[in-house]
């Protein structure tokens, strides 16, 4: 009888904890959000991807990467999102890794920070879906459990 009780008191207390922080697994994907295409290596990914505002992510071959527009959620960047560039070094993590399957290292963001004069480095990531000849980029704008995805097409 005890045991039945502290399971219920246990699965009582997960409960509420999960409706004060909000933390419950969602079982479905978000509509358009999609997996890690299979056999995915870093020189599939090479190219430049533009989201609806134009804002670009470009993947170089030799690890680095630039970007215009983006990212737009910098606290305190000074200037407009729409003219922000940012240059760094990027890696597609290993599929085990619970990192970013495109994990981003920012050595200067515009109007916000710079590694040489400020040191350290400002990380970030996106999502991958689509299949290895056509891979689409993606990013969850705020809380992942909204599903208000921002999508990246290569167009080179």
């Amino acid at each position: 009888m005890n045991r039945r009780l502290g399971g219920l008191v246990g699965a009582l207390t997960l409960v509420a904890v999960s409706t004060t922080t909000g933390c419950f697994a969602r079982y479905s994907p978000c509509p358009g959000e999609g997996q890690r295409p299979d056999e995915l290596a870093s020189q599939d990914l090479v190219g430049t991807y533009h989201d609806a505002a134009d804002r670009s992510v470009t993947l170089k071959s030799d690890g680095t990467f630039t970007t215009t527009g983006w990212p737009t959620d910098l606290e305190g960047a000074e200037g407009s999102p729409e003219q922000r560039e940012g240059n760094g070094t990027w890696e597609l993590t290993s599929t085990d890794s619970v990192d970013y399957p495109i994990s981003l290292t920012f050595h200067a963001i515009s109007g916000y920070w710079n590694s040489l004069e400020e040191g350290g480095s400002y990380g970030t990531g996106l999502y991958v879906d689509g299949s290895r000849r056509v891979p689409r980029l993606y990013e969850y704008r705020g809380d992942p459990d909204v599903c208000d995805l921002n999508r990246f097409k290569r167009s080179n």
